[in-house]
């Protein structure tokens, strides 16, 4: 799967900052925890199988496949089964699902969650915004992720009359960042504590004509 025009920072750069924690070890996940970070990820890259196994079954189910709110338990862990019962290396789709899920639970010990689970092929929220929540897992198979700008690179639009709050600035493209197929990342919303105006800077996958992705997120609730 070939790159947007406009190509994304490579790692090792954004290894370089605070505020973007990137390995390719899972124990990156848990510097979610550090004040100044916003962004973990689990480098995380798919093999062929499952990236086209992900592009195939998009393809063919597209829409909301699963939307969940509830515990991490085994009752979800069969619903998920059963959803890509019947397609190609199904086994292969549930495991990183399950993977991300059993991660989550380790991580943030969770009473409820809500997970969704979407075959796309367009881009469900395209302009950058600051997530209204306390932290997202995400991850895209079949194609490049979910978009993010640094801290510093985030500007705001003036106010326009009776506006409440500003609208975020289309970034410049060399500032945006972007995950690859597999990967596993955490992202700080404004709910977190202390991160109000904070939050990770986000904008869902872009798409190419006929491209299509498995997109998973996880979100805390309880």
């Amino acid at each position: 799967m070939s790159h947007n025009t406009a190509a994304p920072l490579e790692y090792s750069e954004l290894n370089q900052t605070a505020s973007c924690q990137i390995s390719a070890s899972a124990d990156v996940l848990s510097k979610i925890y550090k004040k100044e970070v916003t962004l973990t990820c689990f480098s995380k890259k798919s093999s062929w199988a499952i990236s086209h196994a992900a592009q195939l079954f998009a393809k063919q189910n597209l829409g909301t496949v699963i939307q969940y709110q509830g515990e991490i338990n085994k009752d979800l862990f069969e619903e998920i089964l059963f959803k890509l019962e019947g397609s190609t290396h199904s086994s292969l789709l549930a495991q990183h699902i399950e993977l991300m899920l059993e991660m989550f639970e380790v991580l943030f010990e969770p009473k409820e969650i809500g997970l969704r689970l979407i075959a796309c092929d367009t881009s469900l929220s395209p302009h950058f915004h600051q997530p209204q929540n306390l932290v997202r897992m995400a991850s895209t198979l079949g194609g490049l992720g979910e978009r993010w700008i640094a801290p510093d690179e985030v500007k705001f639009l003036p106010l326009a009359p009776n506006q409440l709050k500003p609208e975020i600035k289309a970034p410049l493209p060399h500032h945006i960042s972007q995950l690859q197929d597999g990967d596993i990342a955490l992202m700080k919303g404004a709910h977190w504590v202390d991160h109000e105006k904070s939050a990770i800077t986000c904008a869902s996958p872009t798409f190419c004509n006929n491209e299509f992705k498995l997109c998973i997120y996880i979100d805390f609730i309880e």
